[in-house]
């Protein structure tokens, strides 16, 4: 299976806008600390998120939530937690390099997002992984601006992911 990359002129990844990706794109900078009050409250929010998420998404509690983006299926369910796609060691049929007997979960989220419509979403650039957030509220998080909120619209970009894919494929000849 191939999974298109995303690319400028450059060869490198791009923004939402179509320009280069810089530090502050790729990785959470100059967050607000968690206080010991708020830490507190995120506990309850994070009891109740759990209710919901963990049953109908087997959510991890990584206090960045990405599921509107990965067509409601937890990325980090993958066993190296990844967050902008699938390692090198997808097999062909789609299974997981590290337990060969599951599908991998980014082949899970490619073939969900096809069904649902939402491939435009596969190609948004996500963060790392800020590890000081996990086990929090990813609710409290995004009020209080330290993560990005659920992708609720998408401007369409249906002619930016077709030249994505035509140049992609005619790097290949």
């Amino acid at each position: 299976m191939h999974f298109p990359e995303s690319h400028n002129s450059g060869g490198g990844p791009t923004s939402d806008s179509g320009n280069p990706l810089r530090l502050e794109d790729l990785a959470t900078l100059n967050v607000h600390p968690i206080t010991a009050g708020e830490r507190k409250f995120s506990h309850i929010l994070l009891f109740l998120e759990q209710i919901i998420k963990v049953p109908l998404f087997r959510c991890r509690s990584c206090g960045e939530c990405l599921l509107s983006s990965t067509a409601f299926i937890c990325s980090q369910n993958c066993p190296k937690r990844l967050r902008n796609g699938p390692c090198g060691g997808t097999r062909e049929d789609g299974s997981c390099e590290v337990f060969p007997d599951r599908k991998c979960i980014w082949y899970k989220i490619y073939v969900r997002s096809t069904l649902l419509h939402r491939t435009r979403f596969l190609y948004k650039t996500n963060r790392i992984h800020n590890w000081t957030l996990e086990r929090t509220s990813t609710w409290l998080n995004v009020l209080r601006k330290r993560t990005e909120g659920p992708i609720l619209f998408h401007r369409k970009n249906g002619q930016r992911v077709k030249d994505i894919i035509v140049d992609g494929a005619a790097g290949k000849d």
